[in-house]
């Protein structure tokens, strides 16, 4: 029970930011520009990413190469969780013109460049994120900790899957290294979204 109320708390909180910025005439792709009057290919918004030195977590907002970017993708999320020895990525959160999500991703380690770690510790992280940032970033930040909670069992099962697919890769090529450093394979493992559905489920199971 205590599991479904977190669920429906972070689906009400979703629910009340995206009312806030469609009332504003802004979308949550826009906010996450930090004010930025320009949308530059590859740099970071913000310039130096968004840091919560009190728990190592982080995140920055960026589009690739038009190119390189799905159909309909304004640009995406890496949230990221920092320790002693460096970072590892915990999830990609792609957002299309309107500033919904649209997929969630795992990415190979050259593309941050982290340290990759395993599944275990990865979805440990997960499972903790909490990150509080102040200023205009504040409610994009609650944004994605909420999201995070709320699609917590497709992200988990995005991160074991890439390391299902690391293993067999490495199995298939013989070095780990030259795995993870690829360019052949960027994105590992990824899933659509539906935001609104979810965000409808949860509220609706719980108002019924």
């Amino acid at each position: 029970m205590l599991i479904q109320s977190n669920l429906w708390l972070a689906a009400q909180e979703l629910a009340s930011i995206q009312m806030k910025y469609a009332e504003s005439g802004r979308t949550l792709s826009e906010a996450a520009l930090c004010g930025a009057k320009a949308f530059v290919e590859w740099q970071h918004y913000p310039a130096n990413d968004l840091v919560d030195e009190v728990s190592g977590y982080e995140f920055y907002y960026h589009a690739h190469s038009a190119d390189e970017m799905p159909n309909g993708e304004h640009g995406h999320f890496h949230v990221i969780k920092r320790n002693a020895k460096g970072f590892h990525h915990l999830i990609g959160i792609a957002l299309n013109q309107k500033g919904l999500p649209t997929r969630l991703f795992t990415t190979n380690q050259w593309v941050t460049g982290e340290e990759m770690a395993d599944s275990t510790m990865v979805v440990k992280s997960i499972q903790g994120f909490e990150m509080v940032t102040k200023g205009r970033m504040a409610l994009v930040t609650k944004w994605i900790g909420a999201l995070i909670q709320l699609f917590a069992k497709e992200i988990e099962g995005l991160i074991l899957e890439r390391d299902q697919k690391i293993a067999r890769l490495v199995a298939q090529q013989g070095n780990r290294e030259l795995v993870l450093n690829s360019k052949e394979h960027h994105v590992l493992t990824e899933c659509k979204i539906d935001l609104m559905e979810r965000i409808s489920d949860h509220l609706l199971v719980v108002n019924s």
